[in-house]
């Protein structure tokens, strides 16, 4: 997609003791904006808001993981917005908020004119979710550059990962833009034809071996920051 035409733009903060990124998505026009992972020190993200006269409306989780939602509680005093979270993601998480907004995968959400898609992507936790927008997928810890989630946590399942990476690389434009949930790698960004050349989980045609990489192999060889691991 035209950078000039995008009806929305993406800011990118990093915070935290595990390299995290979080996401401001703010539809240019309407300045109606979504928290993707509320986590950590939020005074940049919050001065971003008011100096932008941004409207946040709501939060989009990509997942449950404390890593990703540990300031949500502190926005939600000072926003009554709607939490978006997949329904396995929240049957997972075991916490009761009366403002969920739960998706199924599929699902569009509306901020003034930019819509997103949620993608279920299970194999990190059960509901792990990715947002499609436009050109650009924030992919939580589905997808990292060069890299993929763990699978061996709480909820994880290497098998359904396998599964989620296929749906991604099968599906989606080879030019969408990741924005991954971690600044674990060599680079900030990646694009889906880049991770396919790239990413050792993408190299896997056999589910059988990918499990053996994913739970076995890969942290025995690989440390972060992550490099390309070419075919």
């Amino acid at each position: 997609m035209d950078e000039i035409k995008k009806p929305y733009k993406i800011t990118t903060f990093e915070s935290g003791p595990m390299n995290n990124f979080i996401y401001v998505i703010e539809d240019i026009i309407t300045k109606k904006c979504a928290l993707v992972d509320p986590a950590w020190d939020l005074t940049e993200i919050y001065n971003h808001i008011k100096q932008g006269g941004l409207s946040l409306e709501r939060i989009l989780l990509t997942h449950s993981h404390h890593d990703h939602v540990n300031a949500i509680d502190n926005v939600l005093n000072d926003f009554d917005v709607p939490i978006n979270i997949n329904r396995d993601e929240q049957v997972f998480w075991m916490r009761t908020y009366d403002n969920f907004d739960l998706n199924y995968g599929g699902d569009l959400i509306y901020l003034g004119n930019t819509t997103i898609k949620s993608i279920h992507t299970p194999g990190h936790t059960p509901g792990s979710t990715c947002y499609h927008i436009g050109n650009d997928l924030i992919a939580g810890d589905t997808l990292f550059v060069f890299g993929c989630g763990r699978c061996d946590l709480h909820g994880g399942n290497p098998e359904l990962m396998y599964k989620s990476l296929k749906q991604i690389r099968e599906t989606l434009n080879r030019n969408t833009i990741i924005l991954p949930g971690h600044n674990y790698s060599t680079e900030k960004t990646s694009t889906i034809s880049n991770e396919i050349k790239n990413n050792p989980f993408f190299h896997f045609d056999d589910l059988n071996k990918f499990v053996q990489y994913r739970m076995i192999t890969h942290d025995k060889i690989r440390t972060s920051p992550y490099g390309p691991v070419p075919e």
